[in-house]
């Protein structure tokens, strides 16, 4: 498939939507997945995460703290799980795979202002504007990749599309840790209530055994 073709129908009919499918309702600070997460290489803590999802903008300048108080490095997967997630996992993982998986905080912060506040009803005004993102930090637009580019591009949707699906992430941003915890955000005061929850959480199964 031509990543053109699979991108046009978005720019034309997205709007930005809720961080959620169906918001949680749990007050507990986390909830068990009957079956664990089974994609492969999976950071211990990985932050799911939106870039049309405002809390998990605000979430960005926290995660550096939440790193050190909880003695981790912190992963990202970007749901799928309607239309317009869809087409800001794109937009992030084309610029993911163009920088050895390490988009700099800088481009990252572009990419929710882009999706957030830069686009309009116009499609090709939007498909101009996001080259001009892209451009800004020396890479391809999406909408420019070769054939090996989009490969990798959708090898990357993929995942992020199984750890969503597997993980039936439904809210975010959220936090799954060993493949096998959802971390309920919103049930924390503070970051360092959060990093407590993970480094809990990261000794759980260890502590079982």
């Amino acid at each position: 498939m031509k990543l053109t073709r699979f991108l046009l129908p978005l720019f034309a009919a997205v709007a930005l939507t809720a961080c959620s499918d169906d918001s949680p309702s749990t007050s507990e600070k986390y909830s068990t997945l009957d079956v664990p997460v089974q994609v492969a290489n999976l950071p211990v803590v990985t932050e799911v995460f939106s870039l049309s999802c405002g809390h998990c903008r605000s979430m960005e300048s926290a995660i550096p703290a939440i790193e050190a108080a909880a003695d981790v490095n912190i992963g990202k997967a970007h749901v799928t799980f309607n239309e317009s997630a869809t087409f800001s996992a794109l937009i992030y993982y084309a610029a993911v795979t163009q920088t050895e998986g390490k988009p700099s905080e800088e481009l990252v912060e572009a990419l929710f202002k882009y999706v957030q506040e830069g686009q309009t009803d116009d499609a090709e005004e939007n498909k101009a504007q996001l080259g001009k993102v892209f451009k800004e930090f020396g890479l391809t637009s999406p909408y420019d990749l070769n054939e090996t580019q989009q490969a990798e591009l959708f090898s990357a949707l993929e995942r992020a599309d199984e750890i969503t699906t597997e993980a039936g992430i439904v809210s975010v941003p959220t936090f799954l840790v060993n493949g096998k915890y959802i971390v309920n955000t919103s049930a924390h005061d503070s970051a360092d209530d959060l990093a407590a929850t993970l480094k809990m959480l990261m000794k759980k199964d260890n502590q079982a055994n």
